[in-house]
């Protein structure tokens, strides 16, 4: 994620928004990150100036958006080849006898 956020967050920050502060920009990236977005709005730069925290917000979307892909494309995989497994599998009639493992009581 972290890469990503620096790409989108740290890029709209110093383009959009003439923040060159780092400081500034890894506490945005920070407060993305952990999602504790209400912070945002108290940060020097975006308090005060119209669009700034949706700008941010938006950047943080997508830095997430980016970093994340690569695990849903695996779950995917993983998804398909569990849906072929389940074609071949046998009949399972012969254990569903109502057996219990722990009974409670």
């Amino acid at each position: 994620f972290v890469p990503a956020a620096i790409y989108y967050i740290g890029g709209a920050m110093e383009l959009k928004l003439n923040i060159t502060n780092p400081d500034v920009i890894k506490e945005a990236i920070g407060i993305t990150g952990t999602s504790l977005l209400p912070l945002l709005d108290e940060l020097t730069g975006i308090k005060g100036l119209p669009g700034a925290y949706d700008l941010v917000v938006l950047a943080g979307q997508m830095a997430y958006a980016e970093a994340y892909k690569y695990v849903y494309y695996v779950s995917m995989a993983f998804g398909g080849v569990s849906i072929i497994a389940a074609f071949f599998l046998g009949d399972i009639s012969k254990y569903m006898d109502d057996h219990v493992a722990v009974v409670m009581h």
